[in-house]
């Protein structure tokens, strides 16, 4: 096939044969239901004499006829031959042929293109791919070229170069067709790409076709770290031969440009045509080197555009020789990009929706998972509020019988003294009964409300320094006695130094922990075994440490050693009393003092639980001598407003406060707080975090606005505080914080520094 993609056909025919052409162009402008215009020279203005292109002064001027559809365009030039009836003619069906013919003529009338308004639109729009018409057109063409009578005209050399042309046109749509049926199947990209670029190169005659991807990710491991780089490379190629070298994944960072200006080009859809790259000055010299190394003489290269986004290039190479790219080529790789582009498309956005789906899916496991856990956790606290009404009622039922029944007895022998003689000693074992009962019952009930009021954050701890030593012999003098009952050997191991015995801390409740731990030991002892008590210092904190040679706990039970309400034995088993809180107020009053507690256990050996705890601070309170400020300066600093709609937290502070000689004035409304900031200018300003987060910012904000004679400071007084939380805080203006489960002495000495920094 010679040259089968060019669109122009030049003949000699007869004039007879050029009038039945002339008539077939108007035939097919006339047809019912075809927007078709048809320009001939004759449509020019009669005022214009144009020359004909291309035309002698002598002999008649060319004339043509231009059909300009939605369907197709078709060009017929025909030129008379001097002194010859004959003509020349030429037909094309290239519209930038037709484009190029008309730019001639409008050069010799610059009104030429108001014959019709609408000219200019359809050479504009790009024709559909539907070449039905286009086919029809072309035939009746061979039919007239191959009516005529002259026997040099032989059908093959009129009919080949169209049928060629038909041929072509067909390919084209066949290519194109096959790619959207495909694309509509949704199959492999890969597959899609590769029977594409190879039906294109053998159309096209090409030696080598590939696609040039930008962007590809490329992972690499050095030294068991995988790292990711993105590079532009060769992902798809199709050869004509096996000689022709293969240049799948090449990649070049040093020639390629992807300048702002080069991006720009491609990504509004132009084509880079060479014919040549010897004859091409715009190649620089690396890159000219570099085609050669990959032996390519001609290349055409367009853009492939994803959603507007520079996706890669369909390259065109012919490797040996030149070529000349004319413009069907150029649309039909325009074409090619635009289906690749949408196969493209939908592979990535099927891509993207699988990995979607498996997202939601692993988030549908995650949340059933948490679920799940919620349900079983619920399951379990429900559990727990029954085991441990059950136990309540055994530890609470159990003493109170004792004391209900023994004091029945009392009381029904004394009102039948006459009658019935109570021996003393039995007397005696009663009311001590009672009173040993009694004194279970308080101390039930002061553990639930103690544990109420640590959990509640309501709870203060009393620091004060005390002897390390006298707490150890105080507390085992305590459990002395259950030991002693239960048959325990009791054992002191006291590793401080003299010089180090004294600790900060709060007394009382270090001891409840000590006894908390020594108890369980010697309760969850046999006979015969023996519990220790050791105590050492590292650095500024303490280390007590218990350990029994009791029944020990088993690894799964170890997680719910210090939840609360539970008991660790099966309640219709229980060998033990206890109400289950135990160890869980233990843990809390050693956090509370910002210490840890960690056990270690095996069944039947035993269990060791040791207690870290930091030294704490001692609030002195200052003597007359350290606070030297005038009494106008006093009473000014006396004044502070609490702003807060919490009654009890309130009182508390108030009381506080003012039992410190402060001044305090409390606001439920904070709409009105400042007002009576301007009329009081306290120096703090005492905000509840119990407030609304909008009340809050409007007192700062407002608060920033105000232009008083002295800085005033904004305390927030909250339960706890994040340090996420903090920031924000700090952030729309908030100067401190207080926090309730500060001890009163702590937050009398916070708000008494704050106002003497801001005294000064």
């Amino acid at each position: 096939m010679s040259n089968p993609s060019s669109l122009i056909l030049k003949r000699t025919v007869s004039s007879e044969t050029f009038t039945e052409l002339r008539r077939l162009w108007s035939a097919t402008a006339n047809l019912t239901g075809q927007e078709v215009l048809l320009v001939t020279e004759v449509s020019l203005p009669k005022s214009k004499k144009v020359k004909a292109i291309n035309s002698q002064e002598e002999g008649e001027p060319e004339k043509f006829s231009i059909l300009v559809g939605s369907m197709f365009h078709a060009l017929l030039i025909g030129k008379r031959e001097q002194k010859n009836p004959n003509y020349q003619i030429q037909i094309s069906f290239d519209t930038e042929v037709v484009k190029d013919y008309l730019t001639e003529l409008s050069q010799q009338d610059n009104n030429y293109y108001k014959l019709d308004e609408n000219l200019q639109h359809y050479l504009s729009t790009k024709l559909p791919n539907n070449l039905g018409y286009l086919n029809q057109f072309i035939q009746k063409i061979i039919n007239i070229l191959t009516q005529q009578e002259n026997s040099q005209y032989h059908l093959p050399l009129v009919a080949e170069p169209l049928k060629n042309i038909l041929h072509y046109q067909a390919e084209q749509q066949r290519i194109l067709n096959q790619v959207k049926i495909q694309i509509d199947r949704h199959l492999d990209l890969l597959e899609i790409v590769q029977m594409t670029i190879e039906q294109v190169r053998s159309l096209l005659e090409l030696d080598r076709l590939v696609i040039y991807q930008m962007d590809v990710r490329l992972e690499s491991t050095n030294f068991d770290n995988i790292s990711t780089k993105l590079i532009d490379t060769v992902t798809y190629e199709s050869r004509a031969a096996e000689d022709i070298p293969s240049i799948l994944y090449f990649h070049d960072e040093t020639c390629f440009s992807r300048s702002t200006k080069c991006r720009d080009k491609y990504r509004q859809g132009s084509s880079l045509a060479v014919n040549d790259i010897e004859q091409y000055p715009e190649f620089s010299s690396c890159l000219k080197s570099l085609m050669r190394r990959l032996q390519i003489r001609a290349k055409l290269v367009t853009p492939i555009l994803v959603q507007n986004e520079l996706w890669g290039f369909i390259i065109a190479h012919q490797c040996f020789a030149p070529r000349q790219w004319n413009n069907t080529q150029i649309k039909f790789m325009g074409q090619i990009a635009e289906y690749l582009a949408i196969a493209i498309y939908q592979n990535q956005s099927y891509q993207q929706l699988q990995k979607q789906k498996e997202q939601l899916e692993e988030q549908v496991k995650t949340r059933a998972q948490q679920l799940k856990d919620a349900l079983i956790a619920a399951q379990a606290a429900n559990q727990s509020k029954h085991e441990f009404i059950g136990n309540m009622s055994h530890e609470l039922r159990t003493p109170l019988t004792c004391v209900i029944g023994l004091s029945g007895t009392l009381l029904h022998w004394s009102l039948a003294a006459e009658r019935l003689a109570l021996p003393l000693e039995k007397q005696q074992k009663y009311l001590k009964t009672i009173h040993d009962s009694g004194k279970h019952l308080l101390s039930l009930i002061n553990n639930i409300i103690e544990f109420s009021e640590v959990e509640s954050g309501k709870f203060l701890l009393n620091i004060t320094e005390f002897s390390l030593q006298d707490l150890a012999r105080s507390v085992l003098q305590i459990v002395r006695e259950e030991a002693h009952k239960q048959q325990i050997n009791l054992n002191l191991y006291f590793q401080v130094n003299p010089k180090e015995d004294k600790f900060c801390a709060d007394r009382q409740r270090l001891q409840e922990i000590l006894i908390n731990l020594l108890s369980n030991g010697i309760k969850f002892t046999p006979a015969g075994g023996k519990t220790t008590l050791r105590i050492w210092r590292e650095n500024h904190q303490v280390i007590f440490e218990v350990e029994d040679t009791g029944i020990g706990i088993s690894q799964q039970q170890l997680p719910l050693l210090f939840e609360t309400f539970q008991q660790l034995e099966h309640p219709l088993q229980r060998n033990y009393g206890g109400t289950g809180l135990g160890l869980a107020l233990t843990k809390q009053l050693i956090e509370l003092h910002g210490g840890t507690i960690e056990v270690e256990s095996a069944v039947g050996q035993g269990s060791i639980f040791t207690v870290c705890l930091p030294s704490q601070t001692i609030i002195k309170p200052k003597s007359e001598q350290e606070i030297n400020y005038t009494q106008e300066a006093l009473n000014d600093k006396k004044t502070i407003i609490l702003v807060s709609q919490q009654e009890e937290n309130s009182t508390i502070i108030c009381q506080l406060l003012t039992a410190a000689e402060y001044q305090v004035v409390w606001l439920i409304d904070p709409s009105t707080a400042i007002d009576q900031i301007q009329l009081l200018e306290p120096q703090l300003v005492i905000l509840d975090r119990d407030l609304s987060e909008l009340d809050i910012i409007n007192v700062s904000q407002k608060l920033q606005k105000l232009k008083l004679a002295k800085a005033i400071k904004l305390i927030l007084f909250s339960f706890q505080i994040t340090e996420k939380e903090w920031q924000y805080f700090s952030s729309i203006g908030i100067d401190d914080y207080l926090l309730q489960s500060m001890h009163p002495n702590n937050l009398l000495e916070k708000i008494d520094t704050m106002i003497k920094q801001e005294a000064y």
